[in-house]
């Protein structure tokens, strides 16, 4: 899907605008152009040669998967990969978001819908056309602004399952929450993964000259660079917070083998003597004291009862058990 839009000064806002409007808004230095390939076909992916003449190898980045955020400046615009974040379920996923700045358009590349561009999208579409009546560079501000604000829901949602868990393993003390804390631990780990390198693109762009982005707009994308820096952090303290509550998890399992096991220890010590005396009695000898005797079994039973009790009792008084 391919949605285009023109804004240019002192005339109606357009949009779905034909080939021939988007080479006319180029080579129109009044004109903004904002072209969006959502799950774009080989017919649409073409435009970004024919019409806007990229560098190959940003076009190659493109249509690949890119694994970290990066930015490269080409002479006549901007290169720029980034990662959107959502959760689908339990499961964390990122989204690829390519975006090419040149000095009145901004195009935007991405297989699955995201979030932020469908938020600037429609408010576009509303026909509220500040971002389209500005400059290419805030456009692009804009994009990225949201796209990060958009972390914090996700992170918020993370915030309610740990501190969730953090109630459970204390009160339940088994092996069900352990796949759970994995799972987190490795969507944290990801989120990580994605941030930190999105944070250094960013604080490129603000501390590099640029052609496309002006002293007096890097204040815009310190502001992106601080929240990002912010939801690191975030992102660092859920990390340790995720190791923690493994640890405790493990501590936890650990000492409750280690009751249990020292209950089967004190139940085992207990039945010592009486398997000790049924042995005694259960050898098949001739000549054996009590055999005969008329009271024999019940006296063998109570000497077992009698040394178990007496062994309790001294476990007790030794405070083992």
């Amino acid at each position: 899907m391919l949605y285009a839009f023109v804004s240019e000064k002192d005339k109606p806002f357009e949009s779905n605008v034909s080939r021939a409007r988007m080479l006319a808004a180029i080579k129109n230095p009044n004109a903004l152009l904002w072209v969006d390939l959502e799950n774009a076909d080989e017919f649409e992916t073409d435009a970004l040669v024919e019409i806007f003449n990229f560098h190959p190898l940003a076009v190659e980045d493109c249509v690949t998967d890119v694994s970290s955020p990066k930015v490269d400046d080409y002479d006549d615009h901007l290169f720029i990969v980034m990662h959107a974040v959502s959760r689908s379920g339990d499961e964390l996923l990122t989204t690829e978001l390519d975006v090419f700045v040149g000095r009145n358009y901004v195009v935007t590349f991405h297989r699955t819908p995201v979030r932020s561009v469908e938020q600037v999208r429609e408010q576009i579409k509303k026909k509220n056309s500040f971002f389209m009546g500005r400059d290419a560079t805030l456009l692009f501000h804009a994009l990225l602004d949201r796209l990060v604000d958009n972390y914090m829901p996700v992170l918020d949602q993370y915030d309610a399952g740990l501190d969730e868990l953090e109630d459970l393993v204390f009160e339940a003390q088994d092996e069900r929450h352990l796949p759970r804390l994995l799972r987190i631990k490795h969507d944290l780990s990801m989120l990580r993964r994605t941030v930190a390198p999105q944070r250094d693109m960013i604080y490129y762009l603000t501390r590099n000259a640029s052609d496309f982005i002006t002293d007096e707009q890097k204040v815009y994308f310190r502001d992106v660079y601080d929240h990002l820096f912010r939801i690191y952090g975030i992102t660092e303290g859920f990390h340790e917070k995720i190791g923690i509550l493994m640890q405790v998890h493990f501590s936890v399992m650990s000492n409750k083998m280690n009751l249990m096991m020292k209950r089967m220890t004190a139940m085992a010590t207990l039945t010592m003597p009486s398997l000790i005396i049924a042995s005694i009695y259960g050898m098949n000898f001739q000549h054996m004291p009590e055999l005969d005797h008329p009271l024999g079994y019940f006296f063998s039973l109570g000497l077992m009862a009698f040394a178990g009790v007496g062994m309790l009792i001294w476990m007790k008084w030794k405070k083992w058990i």
